[in-house]
């Protein structure tokens, strides 16, 4: 049997690996980096609980085909990691959308997610 893979070593490895499983078809794994008491709250919704990402994965389904993020910086501070890019996609018309600025903020404690607040601009951009 293969060895188990490392899990994350700083806060910021942890959220690239959520960004990498968000990518790619790993995405129905993300809970596995949450903490039980996470809290995920984005425009339109509040999750919190074990359920948080189970439940933040349901909220973004219907809201487009397909979205991926282009990292322009990141700010690290302790606990505290802030990726701050844009994203591009196809919204659920089948219309391409890009240049959307966001701004997502975790918190990683013990290599776990206990909070994530991801602000976007897909509403003013006519996206959702």
């Amino acid at each position: 049997m293969p060895p188990s893979p490392t899990p994350p070593s700083t806060p910021r490895a942890v959220v690239e690996e959520f960004f990498d499983r968000m990518a790619d078809e790993r995405r129905d794994t993300i809970a596995e980096l949450f903490a039980d008491d996470a809290v995920v709250t984005l425009p339109g919704a509040r999750f919190s609980g074990p359920d948080a990402p189970g439940e933040f994965l349901a909220f973004l389904a219907p809201r487009y085909e397909w979205a991926e993020k282009e990292f322009d910086r990141w700010l690290e501070s302790g606990d505290d990691v802030v990726s701050i890019g844009t994203l591009s996609g196809v919204d659920r018309a089948g219309d391409a959308f890009e240049g959307v600025r966001y701004v997502d903020v975790y918190e990683v404690v013990d290599g776990r997610i206990t909070r994530l607040d991801i602000w976007n601009d897909l509403a003013v951009e006519g996206v959702v």
